[in-house]
Formats: structure tokens, sequence, C-alpha cells
């Protein structure tokens, strides 16, 4: 009986009207292109925005004819226009450029609603939307490496993918220093593959994975990006934790 191969794995980046400027998109490609994964984007309409948008105090009778339009729900078509024409040209020059697989889809929905409708190979990238600290200026060579990143390794959880992607992007000399969350110190070969001459890795062994202390790393990361097991997401409802990414401080990569 002859096995199924293995789907390959994707990374998945909703893409929403905030959109995703060029330097965060290069991040996400060169990740890909390393972990040896492809990228889907999902270009998202936001069924909260076009339901404000049915509201009557957001049309206009026209001139000509008579008939009601809705001034925000054009602005909004407008504006989802814009921005997937703009992110599908710039993911596409950077796929090309970097050698990655690329592909779209359109959905209905909030980020992390519409993520967990879907199964799969799938790790998830979300950018910052909001950046606590300023980054360093002056680096344009440097443009999409990672400077400090953070990784949660819960305790009791399968963390192995976690560790071999911070691994690999170690490898590939996209990470500066390395900060690991765990609740007590991990064992000193699991974090081998993360040491490297000129950089540090700090151990923070006395952090909670409780849901509380998840969301409220998620919202003011201090990471220009975070690993996180999406196993250790599960404890967390849905409303919160799409609440907190729109907050969040880093870029934050749930790896399935």
């Amino acid at each position: 009986m002859m096995t199924k191969p293995t789907p390959p794995r994707v990374i998945l980046v909703p893409i929403d009207l905030h959109g995703i400027n060029r330097s965060t998109l290069e991040t996400l490609v060169r990740i890909a292109r390393h972990l040896n994964r492809g990228v889907l984007g999902l270009l998202l309409e936001d069924i909260r925005l076009q339901q404000v948008a049915d509201l009557p105090f957001t049309s206009e009778i026209t001139l000509s004819g008579g008939h009601e339009r809705s001034l925000l729900r054009d602005h909004l078509s407008q504006r989802h226009s814009l921005v997937g024409t703009d992110t599908r040209r710039l993911l596409n020059e950077l796929a090309e450029r970097h050698q990655v697989e690329l592909t779209f889809e359109d959905a209905s929905g909030a980020r992390w609603h519409t993520v967990l409708e879907r199964d799969g190979h799938l790790d998830i990238f979300f950018p910052a939307r909001q950046r606590w600290h300023l980054p360093e200026s002056g680096h344009p060579s440097r443009s999409g490496i990672i400077k400090c990143m953070g990784m949660v390794l819960p305790q009791n959880q399968p963390c192995t993918r976690v560790i071999n992607t911070a691994g690999a992007l170690v490898t590939a000399g996209l990470v500066g220093d390395i900060y690991v969350l765990s609740s007590r110190p991990p064992l000193p070969e699991q974090l081998h593959n993360l040491y490297r001459p000129g950089h540090q890795v700090r151990l923070q062994t006395n952090f909670s994975c409780d849901a509380a202390s998840l969301t409220a790393l998620i919202q003011r990361s201090p990471y220009d990006l975070l690993l996180l097991p999406r196993d250790c997401l599960q404890g967390i409802p849905p409303d919160v934790l799409e609440a907190a990414l729109d907050k969040s401080g880093g870029q934050v990569l749930i790896i399935n």
C-alpha cells in the first residue's frame, strides 16, 4: 500500500484593510524561503465593517435616479481593492526574487476567526499592529533581519516544531538575540542549535503559559518576531485572541 505524500507546509498570512508594509512582507518571504515553506496570502473582507457600512447613516441618495448608495461600502470596496492589488504586487515581486511558492485566496471575516476555519499544514504569520519600541534605523542592508526573537516553550506540550523553526532561522542568519520563555529551564540539548557566536540566548524560566499571560505577551510583545506553538493558544477564547492580535506589538508566527 502506497503512502500519500505529505503536503508541503505553508505559511498563511491574513491580509485585511490595514495592509502590510514592504519590510514586513520581505521578512515573511525570507522566513518562508529558509523554512522551505510556501506562502498563502489570504485577502480578507471584514464582515464587521461591511455590517457597519449597511447602517442608514452611511448612505446617500444619488441625484441621478434617486437610488440609495452606501458611502462607506464604496470606500471599503475601493480600499480593499487597493490593498489587495498593492500587496499582491509586492508579494509577487518578493516571492519571485527569493524563489518562494506563492498563492492567494479570498475570504470574509476577521483574521483569527478565518484562520480557525482552515486545517492543513499551515503556520500563521501576523504582522505587528503597533510598535511599543522603536526599531533601529540606518541599516537598509539589514531589511528583514529579526534582531530580537522570542519563543514560548510551554510545559507538557510538544515544542519540537517551534525549536526547529527557531534553529532554521538562526542557521540562516536571520536572527540576532533570542529570548526563550518557559515555566522551567528547557533541557540544554533542546536549545543547542540556537547558540551562535556573537549572539545571546536568554532564558526566562518563570513565564506562565496561561491564557492571560499569553494574551498580554502578544499585545505588548517586545520582540521583532514571537514564535508560538498553536496548541498553547487553545485556552484563549477566539474573540480575546483576535483582540490581542489587533493590538500586537510585534510580528507573531504561530507554528502548527
